[in-house]
């Protein structure tokens, strides 16, 4: 059995990639990097002339190690994933489709209600103002109510946590979050296709050209865990530095609570999936299992 690897890569700068017995050699102008693949949980890719060959790619995706590219604005731009994720596959994939939407609303509000429950308790971590303001939103939150209680929580919470912040814009504070956001996501995707499921397939995402929708559903819980990453990591630059990134990759061994045990985001994005196929596969009556953030704890941290 091919285990889960913990270690998060990032290569951002010129680079030839080869796999030899076992080992991730990586040749860039300051050397040769040697790395077990065994110890790899994803790879993130930000820049150019970084060669891989095809057979290579096969075998990091055979070893359920997700490769992710970034734009410049560190907003991923494809994510490549093993396309056989479990035995059990394509039990799990027809019951995706088949559950009732009903279920999957269900699903969206808890979703949505510990989102808005971490980004109030974000606040108050961080010692700014506004918690008392979200956490009104939660209890109002139904199946009618719950994409406004969502747009209108967030908006005022960006607010707060950084004056005058539009996330459409190109400043340095969004380069912080969407470096964040793309490792979270990326772990949320890779895990979910290991599990058996088919990231496309979301729970209220569904767009069309998204083969991502279910990694978009989930990841709304711990992006709050990202922001208070990214809130001790601002800058005055857009294009991150190598330190900068490294410490915004660490979200995955921050520390969290779910159900009552304190474990690091990698831990609960495991957790959090198999709860979700309980729910699918044996109609559980669980509910989904989702991170409750706490002040930053590094829980086993990445050495890169």
């Amino acid at each position: 059995m091919i285990g889960m690897g913990f270690r998060t890569l990032e290569i951002s700068h010129v680079a030839e990639i080869h796999i030899k017995e076992r080992q991730l050699e990586i040749t860039t102008e300051e050397g040769v990097a040697l790395i077990p693949i065994e110890d790899i949980s994803q790879i993130m890719v930000h820049g150019a002339n970084i060669r891989l060959s095809t057979m290579d790619l096969s075998i990091l995706s055979q070893n359920k190690i997700a490769i992710m590219t970034l734009d410049d604005r560190y907003l991923p731009t494809a994510i490549v994933l093993p396309f056989e994720g479990h035995a059990r596959q394509s039990k799990l994939m027809h019951a995706q489709v088949q559950l009732a939407s009903e279920k999957y609303t269900e699903l969206w509000i808890r979703i949505i209600k510990q989102k808005i429950n971490n980004q109030a308790r974000a606040l108050s971590i961080m010692g700014l103002d506004g918690a008392e303001n979200l956490a009104k939103y939660i209890d109002s939150v139904n199946g009618k109510n719950v994409d406004y209680c969502e747009a209108i929580s967030a908006k005022e919470y960006f607010e707060f946590y950084h004056e005058g912040l539009n996330r459409r814009t190109e400043d340095p504070v969004n380069s912080r979050l969407n470096y964040g956001y793309a490792v979270v996501r990326s772990a949320i995707a890779r895990k979910l296709v290991a599990t058996g499921f088919h990231p496309t397939f979301g729970i209220h995402h569904d767009n069309q050209l998204n083969a991502f929708n279910l990694a978009d559903d989930l990841i709304e819980p711990y992006r709050a865990i990202v922001d208070l990453v990214a809130h001790e990591n601002i800058g005055s630059n857009v294009q991150l530095s190598k330190s900068e990134r490294r410490e915004l990759a660490h979200v995955l061994h921050n520390a969290c609570i779910v159900d009552g045990i304190k474990v690091n985001v990698m831990s609960a994005i495991d957790i959090m999936v198999e709860s979700l196929k309980r729910i699918i596969l044996e109609d559980s009556d669980e509910h989904l299992k989702l991170p409750v953030i706490v002040p930053i704890e590094d829980m086993e941290g990445i050495t890169e």
